[in-house]
């Protein structure tokens, strides 16, 4: 990982490349790329494109976000991350990640927010176990039909992760520290779990019928979690680990 860089990306030449990017990773037709033209307004209002390079000073990888409100209360926006092929399970995304959280610091904020594919394993071990957010919201297709590569044929469900930037998970896992497992036990009263497959792409591709199962499954489960008080924090061994928003869990 010594070989990659990241840093912001403000001039309009490498915020093309993360056009092309765009295309390569998700696949995506042209009118669903995040044009040039608003990074650079973006950029210039604050928001904020970082991109990781290779010792080639080639992009492999970038994450987009901007500052928000909810509730009367600043947050971060982190509203796209990706890292070319090559180059997954290899860190990218979490060190993408922890620059985003120091520009957020710098800016004030301690909440960042972003969604993802609750189906998407790696993603779900990146955001809950890795870095240490948690997910308490669930939204039913979100994006309507989605074209691009990764999520045809599916309906465009996602979890909606908080990730408290101050919380002393947070800022252990940002140290180095071997992220600990938040409660595995089936039979514990507080917890409870979801699993999901290793690799849902790979059934999307060979079995429309199963991905759509899958979907309305968990769909079911996490709403009826959530419902119930629940909160995902954690991911391990293929599955979701869930507990009361009152058991006593620190952010």
């Amino acid at each position: 990982m010594d070989d990659i860089v990241i840093r912001p990306l403000t001039a309009r030449t490498d915020l093309v490349a993360v056009e092309a990017l765009q295309q390569e990773v998700w696949g995506m037709p042209d009118r669903d790329i995040v044009p040039t033209h608003h990074l650079l307004a973006s950029v210039s209002a604050g928001g904020l494109v970082l991109g990781a390079f290779d010792r080639n000073n080639t992009l492999v990888g970038f994450c987009y976000g901007f500052v928000g409100v909810r509730e009367g209360r600043m947050l971060f926006y982190s509203h796209m991350a990706g890292v070319v092929r090559t180059w997954q399970g290899r860190g990218v995304g979490f060190r993408l990640k922890r620059a985003q959280r120091e520009a957020a610091l710098a800016r004030g904020l301690d909440r960042m927010v972003w969604t993802y594919d609750p189906l998407q394993a790696p993603n779900a071990r990146l955001n809950l176990h890795k870095l240490g957010a948690r997910a308490s919201r669930y939204y039913v297709d979100y994006y309507g039909e989605m074209p691009d590569a990764l999520n045809r044929g599916v309906p465009s469900d996602r979890l909606e992760v908080d990730w408290w930037l101050r919380s002393a998970r947070v800022e252990s896992l940002m140290a180095g520290a071997r992220p600990p497992a938040m409660g595995l036990a089936r039979d514990e009263d507080d917890a409870r779990r979801i699993e999901i497959p290793a690799d849902f792409d790979a059934i999307r591709r060979t079995d429309a019928e199963e991905a759509q199962r899958l979907r309305l499954r968990t769909r079911e489960a996490f709403q009826r979690a959530f419902a119930a008080g629940y909160e995902a924090v954690d991911f391990v061994q293929g599955a979701y680990v869930l507990r009361k928003k009152s058991a006593g869990v620190a952010p």
